[in-house]
């Protein structure tokens, strides 16, 4: 077997209980709740990106999050290891820029130095509540997963990690507005061919039960990097094109 079949990743995995643990680039960020990060007006994470080789590769990446907001502000996002932009950027979950509420994962890529863009929507997927979000990168397929179901598959401009050519990807959880929130509890990363976890449960939420004629329904479940001049950059970004990048 050549050297660059071989993933050379290890696991990864963050809970907060420690502040922000490994994400060490960060702004804004509230740790007031051991075992989760709470993001509001501009706040963000993110693993430092210094080379190709920073971060991850080939694997499945796992974030158990909340949004807050119908519009533009919060991403779940594997920043290009180097730093540079446009660069492969691979967006687990942001929020449409009509007010729906909607969510959808983005692929970017360098075209002869201009930002390129694929975006595939979670339907079905609604925010105040916890899910899941998954995205399992391997050679020539990205497929996103939100608590477990498959949302997007992509095999067009998928991009090769650093052992196979290609450069690697860091984890990073942003907001960019004073209306939206993202919440975090859980950050995995499993190499690929290594077993991901499980799909969280979703938090339950008490109903109000209701008189009927027969037994009355359970409860049901719904060089340093200048991190505030990037934030900038994002902010003029949202406001021009409704997407999130810096």
């Amino acid at each position: 077997m050549a050297t660059t079949d071989i993933e050379t990743d290890v696991p990864f995995h963050e809970s907060f209980d420690v502040r922000h643990g490994a994400l060490t680039d960060n702004w804004g960020a509230d740790y007031s709740v051991p075992g989760q990060v709470t993001l509001t007006g501009n706040a963000g994470m993110m693993e430092p990106a210094e080379a190709i080789t920073s971060g991850h590769g080939y694997g499945t990446y796992t974030v158990t999050a909340k949004f807050d907001g119908n519009m533009p502000g919060s991403a779940i996002i594997l920043w290009p290891g180097d730093n540079n932009w446009p660069g492969q950027e691979i967006n687990l979950a942001e929020v449409a820029n009509d007010g729906s509420g909607r969510q959808y994962a983005t692929l970017h890529w360098n075209n002869n130095g201009e930002d390129a863009i694929r975006v595939h929507f979670h339907e079905g997927v609604k925010g105040g509540v916890f899910h899941t979000y998954q995205l399992v990168w391997e050679p020539g397929q990205l497929t996103w997963l939100i608590d477990g179901q498959v949302t997007a598959i992509d095999r067009e401009y998928v991009p090769r990690d650093y052992d196979h050519g290609g450069m690697n990807n860091v984890i990073g959880v942003l907001n960019n507005s004073p209306d939206t929130t993202l919440t975090v509890t859980d950050v995995d990363y499993v190499p690929l061919g290594g077993t991901p976890p499980a799909a969280a449960p979703v938090p339950e939420v008490p109903v109000a039960e209701v008189p009927v004629a027969g037994p009355a329904p359970a409860p049901v479940a719904e060089e340093p990097i200048d991190w505030y001049a990037l934030a900038a950059r994002a902010t003029a970004n949202y406001e021009a094109t409704g997407y999130w990048f810096y």
